[in-house]
C-alpha cells in the first residue's frame, strides 16, 4: 500500500543555482551537500523512497528535508547556531 503523496517541490532558478553551487563548493559541510542533493532529487519529482535509496539515507530524513524546504526554502538547509560552547 503506497504512503501519502509527497509534497511537490519546485525550485526557482536562483534556488537551483544556489543548491548546485553548494554541491561544487569545496568548503561546504557534508551535511549541507547532502541536504542539497536531497532537495534537488525531490525537485526532479522522485519519490522519497527512491531518493533515500539513491543517497543512502532514511526515508524519514528525505521526508523531513522535503517538508522543511517547502516551508522555509533555502534557510531550512543551513545549520542554525546552537547554544553552549563549540
Amino acid at each position: 500500500m503506497p504512503g501519502p503523496k509527497p509534497l511537490p517541490l519546485e525550485l526557482s532558478d536562483h534556488e537551483g543555482r544556489v543548491l548546485r553551487g553548494w554541491l561544487r563548493k569545496r568548503t561546504a559541510s557534508q551535511a549541507l551537500v547532502l541536504r542539497s542533493r536531497i532537495v534537488l532529487a525531490c525537485a526532479e519529482g522522485l519519490p522519497n523512497a527512491r531518493v533515500a535509496d539513491d543517497l543512502g539515507v532514511l526515508r524519514e530524513t528525505v521526508r523531513k528535508r522535503r517538508s522543511r524546504f517547502a516551508a522555509n526554502r533555502l534557510e531550512s538547509l543551513t545549520d542554525r547556531p546552537r547554544s553552549g560552547p563549540p
